[in-house]
């Protein structure tokens, strides 16, 4: 990943454009983003590049119904809610094409940069986002304050 001084951020510093190598492990990275810019609670905006290793969800009746890929997929679509006080920190949906440009998505679990990812991140100021357990649901659900 590029040092903090590489990093771009907007005039108010709550746009962050991060960018990953070939081989980065993306939450430990966007973690790390989030450190470095104070992102508390915030939003991932979008991605593009190549994800690689990487294991994606379908939220079913049972739960998660999750399929791992080892090989390169393009990176279509990238966004989620980023609340650094809560679990998941990031709750990131995907949308990934394989070499024959057939598509598939879902709730990202783990992944690593494939070749190179640019990941737009925004910081949120005065919206607080923290996760509450839905017991119907059965999920750590969204909370958000202001």
């Amino acid at each position: 990943m590029q040092s903090a001084e590489e990093k771009g951020t907007d005039a108010n510093g709550r746009l962050i454009m991060a960018k990953l190598a070939d081989g980065e492990d993306v939450f430990s990275s966007l973690h790390e983003v989030a450190a470095v810019h104070k992102i508390e609670s915030g939003a991932v905006l979008f991605g593009i590049g190549m994800l690689k290793d990487f294991e994606i969800g379908f939220f079913g009746p049972e739960g998660y119904v999750k399929h791992a890929y080892a090989d390169r997929h393009e990176l279509l679509g990238f966004h989620g809610s980023i609340a650094m006080r809560a679990e998941p920190k990031f709750h990131i949906h995907v949308a990934v094409a394989a070499p024959d440009h057939s598509v598939l998505g879902g709730h990202l679990f783990r992944a690593k940069a494939a070749v190179v990812n640019e990941i737009c991140l925004a910081r949120f100021d005065t919206i607080k986002l923290d996760r509450k357990l839905n017991p119907t649901t059965t999920l750590q659900e969204l909370q958000v304050s202001y």
